[in-house]
């Protein structure tokens, strides 16, 4: 299987189509102007994967900038709270995700009805962002978990299998597939998942500018 790039709910086949979707958004600025809600959110979660990503975070991002260069390409700051900002190359993010990033992603893609599910029946009985009051629509809305992490859930389950997460067999999706992140392959374990993550997920609807404040700080 190809390794993906893979940051956030994004999710890309190859560094090539992942480089062409930056760089499409970015060509969308002016020099000094902020980036709109939905890119901040895409380059937020790039920069995760960036060597230096707490150094450049810092105590937190405000907002982040397209600029111009030396060369007069355009490039990124991250406007930091303490009024501090700095560069942040987004081209040195773009790499193949590891092994265990990309077996992640497949037990993600194995829940993603269950998420789809509770986002529409919460959808029912919540109407604003508990945090920030915006109005939900499901558009503008993503789903949390609150304790524990994706992430502590996953490694909780691994561990009550006695599974290492980077020994998981994983099937590639059909190429006509739209969601090409890898499939489980062991059947058992996909339902056995399933089944705890129904169990143990403590999920909450957010608005999107509210579920990025927490990538952010």
């Amino acid at each position: 299987m190809a390794k993906p790039i893979v940051f956030g709910r994004y999710h890309f086949n190859t560094k090539k189509s992942a480089t062409e979707e930056s760089r499409n958004r970015i060509n969308q600025y002016e020099a000094g102007q902020r980036l709109r809600l939905e890119d901040e959110h895409f380059f937020v979660s790039l920069f995760t994967l960036h060597s230096e990503f707490l150094e450049k975070k810092g105590v937190g991002i405000d907002y982040i900038t397209v600029e111009r260069d030396f060369h007069n390409n355009r490039c990124l700051y991250i406007h930091r709270v303490d009024g501090t900002s700095i560069d942040c190359s987004w081209v040195h993010c773009i790499q193949p995700a590891s092994k265990k990033t990309v077996v992640s992603m497949a037990f993600r893609r194995a829940i993603k009805e269950i998420i789809m599910a509770y986002k529409s029946a919460s959808l029912n009985q919540v109407d604003t962002c508990p945090i920030i009051g915006t109005k939900l629509t499901y558009e503008n809305s993503h789903v949390s978990y609150l304790s524990p992490s994706f992430d502590d859930l996953l490694a909780e389950f691994l561990q009550l299998h006695h599974i290492d997460i980077e020994s998981v067999a994983l099937t590639n999706p059909k190429p006509v597939d739209t969601d090409q992140r890898g499939q489980i392959t062991n059947q058992e374990l996909l339902n056995d998942w399933r089944t705890f993550h129904k169990r143990t997920a403590n999920l909450q609807l957010l608005s999107a500018e509210a579920n990025l404040r927490r990538v952010k700080s």
